[in-house]
């Protein structure tokens, strides 16, 4: 990373200081086995050595961080799935001061060093009861039906113990299922903390109960730490751990294809490059990647993406609650820019991906949208259920997943949601996992830049309307040549609000070259052949989706991007005995001709169109008559030969001449014969439709 690099997000951080805007910025990056094909590195959630691997990385982090506390706490369960999901955090104080001094997690201890007598679980409730006892608290020993030691504690000041209440005898949170609402303690709401004791493959094991105070909490760790002087291991689990603005607490999590890691939020873009920079390392240093290099040489993302969060140092100091019209400014500014939809996104997007636009959706959403952001401007003070229950109907997926939204809402100040509703957050996903934490810093100061031009009073063009894009969005909006013109169009909006970012942090935002297949001279032009945006729809198909705990989607047709540079007009593709004018359009660079080509890339198990077939590669003729120019063009999806790779590629210098190896340009002696125009079925303004020239 540059001293530039370093200094541009420094003032990026000291220009948010000095407009008086305090966001917060967190994120969830993802990191994957690239070399694997193990289902659990490609769509599964769980199996190979996932968490063997989830378990090095934290311990990469205590290492780094003496004196946090490891927790294993409760991961996501899903409908068809008998638990929920591991789940390990790593909990400290962000002034670097011990939060645990007492006996460590064997993850983070050399192998065998847990050893305990098998009545130690006994010895150390009772010590825990006396303890808690002479600070004051009302308890109760007892011995669970599953032979666990227990204890439960009050304060002296509560209602007396409920000693016959069933939920004392809960079995463990890790096991079976949890209910709608995720971990509930409904003890700890009433004021009674149960604690679970046991040994467990030689090694002592506390579990939990949910404590909603950081003091009360650390206090309870205070009085643990001072009974454990003989005890060579830990393991505290159960719930989740209270967090205030002193502590960060980062959790390691499977999810399909990838171990995603939930970051504490940082207050500000310098602490979250330097979070992300450690992050990245751990994960190179147990073998996983933020990418995949594919056997053809396509660069794409880990497959679990890269969400990022903006919110405040408590829920009540969030931009998003502090200036109730910066949300509905929001929406309309992302509607009426799609490159921040598409052009940092995974794969997968539109109405059928993890992260649809509001515009997505079935056309009435839409019209009531509008509707809604008209009637929010009309009230003079916005409160944050107003707000919530205002827009959160139309930031969801087609299905009503609020989860599944380019601008999620769900933590915002959501009543549905306990404990985690109300913190004042919006995570963006329209963001696929940045290749290094600095690509990922650009997209930070991207979006706090974004937000703090939106707070500002002063209006914008797209203020409170909504743009119908219509087909516009997916035809013009799939090609990388307008959504860098768009995002250009962000950062002249930035400049011109003094909000600018430096050209090192634009330079990673406009830089797109994995997306390139290749480049070639053609006459006084630059032809560039570009991987574009495709709209993978769901598989409407009761057979295949009834069942299923994941959608489906037919991911078999491709876009490529085909644009000539330069001042000659004229241009033309021939294909399939049709004729394809190019059109003409506003580059960065000048005038350009530009067209998005459609095919069927594969045919798959399970997809739509059963009479199509794939292309193993395009075959195509480039012609300029008025400049006695014509160029056969062959694309491949795979080897030219034929032939299979000899593994997947080492790096990126390898993927990049893979994908150059497959583009064939050749210049031919005799100008190729006039032929009729494709027929209007297969043309949009932008692209083509191969898939209908057959």
């Amino acid at each position: 990373m540059s001293n530039e690099f370093d200094k541009a997000i420094a003032e990026h951080d000291a220009r948010l200081a000095a407009s008086g805007l305090e966001v917060w910025i967190g994120g969830e990056p993802t990191f994957t086995d690239r070399s694997s094909f193990e289902p659990a590195w490609n769509h599964a959630a769980l199996g190979a050595d996932k968490e063997t691997r989830a378990r090095q990385m934290l311990a990469l982090g205590a290492q780094r961080h003496p004196g946090a506390l490891i927790l294993r706490t409760i991961g996501r369960q899903y409908p068809g799935e008998e638990s929920p999901r591991w789940s390990y955090g790593l909990y400290r104080r962000r002034d670097a001061q011990p939060v645990w001094n007492g006996p460590r997690d064997p993850l983070a201890q050399p192998p065998g060093a847990a050893d305990c007598l098998p009545q130690a679980h006994l010895r150390a409730r009772d010590a825990l009861a006396g303890k808690l006892a002479d600070a004051g608290y009302a308890v109760h020993s007892f011995a669970g039906a599953d032979q666990t030691a227990r204890l439960v504690f009050a304060a002296r000041s509560a209602t007396s113990i409920p000693l016959q209440d069933p939920r004392l005898q809960r079995s463990s949170l890790h096991e079976g299922k949890l209910g709608h609402g995720g971990p509930v303690d409904s003890l700890a709401a009433q004021g009674f903390f149960l604690c679970l004791l046991s040994v467990q493959q030689g090694c002592l094991r506390l579990e939990l109960p949910a404590f909603h105070d950081v003091a009360k909490f650390l206090e309870f760790l205070g009085v643990l730490e001072s009974i454990m002087a003989d005890t060579s291991a830990l393991v505290l689990a159960g719930f989740a751990p209270p967090v205030d603005p002193g502590i960060a607490f980062d959790t390691y999590t499977p999810d399909p294809a990838v171990v995603e890691v939930n970051m504490a939020p940082a207050p500000n873009l310098q602490a979250f490059l330097a979070c992300n920079t450690e992050l990245y390392a751990d994960a190179r240093a147990v073998g996983l990647s933020s990418q995949r290099l594919l056997y053809n040489g396509v660069v794409a993302d880990s497959g679990g993406g890269g969400h990022i969060t903006l919110g405040g140092r408590t829920p009540a100091d969030s931009p998003f609650l502090w200036y109730p019209r910066l949300l509905p400014r929001l929406i309309c500014y992302f509607n009426a820019h799609p490159s921040l939809s598409y052009l940092f996104a995974v794969d997968a997007v539109g109405s059928s991906g993890q992260s649809p636009r509001a515009d997505e959706g079935v056309r009435e959403s839409l019209e009531e949208l509008q509707v809604a952001l008209h009637a929010l401007q009309s009230i003079d003070q916005l409160s944050p259920e107003i707000l919530w229950h205002s827009l959160a109907p139309f930031l969801a997926d087609r299905t009503g997943n609020t989860h599944r939204s380019e601008i999620n809402v769900e933590k915002l100040w959501n009543p549905w949601l306990p404990g985690r509703g109300r913190l004042g957050v919006v995570e963006f996903r329209a963001f696929r996992m940045a290749r290094t934490p600095a690509e990922g810093a650009a997209l930070g100061a991207l979006l706090r830049s974004i937000i703090a031009m939106l707070a500002r009073p002063q209006p914008l063009p797209e203020d409170w309307q909504l743009k119908d894009w219509a087909g516009e969005l997916h035809d013009r909006f799939a090609l990388p040549c307008f959504l860098l013109q768009d995002l250009r169009g962000v950062l002249a909006d930035l400049d011109a609000a003094t909000l600018g970012l430096a050209d090192a942090i634009k330079h990673l935002l406009l830089d797109h070259a994995n997306r390139e297949l290749g480049t070639h001279v053609c006459g006084p032009c630059q032809l560039t052949l570009r991987r574009a945006v495709e709209f993978w729809p769901l598989i409407g198909d009761a057979a295949s989706q009834e069942s299923q705990g994941a959608r489906l989607i037919d991911s078999s047709t491709q876009r490529i991007e085909l644009l000539l540079c330069g001042d000659a007009p004229g241009w033309e593709i021939q294909y399939q005995g049709f004729r394809i004018e190019l059109p003409v359009a506003q580059d960065a660079q000048g005038k350009v001709q530009v067209l998005g080509l459609r095919y069927r890339a594969f045919v798959p198990a399970i997809g739509l169109h059963p009479t199509f077939a794939a292309k193993a590669s395009l075959q195509l003729v480039l012609l300029n008559r008025s400049l006695n120019l014509a160029y056969r063009l062959e694309l491949h999806e795979w080897h030219p030969a034929g032939l299979p790779y000899n593994g997947l590629p080492k790096d990126e210098a390898e993927a990049a001449n893979r994908r150059r190896e497959r583009l064939s340009v050749v210049a031919m002696a005799d100008m190729p014969p006039a032929l009729p125009d494709a027929p209007k079925s297969a043309r949009t303004p932008w692209c083509i439709d191969l898939r209908q020239l057959r």
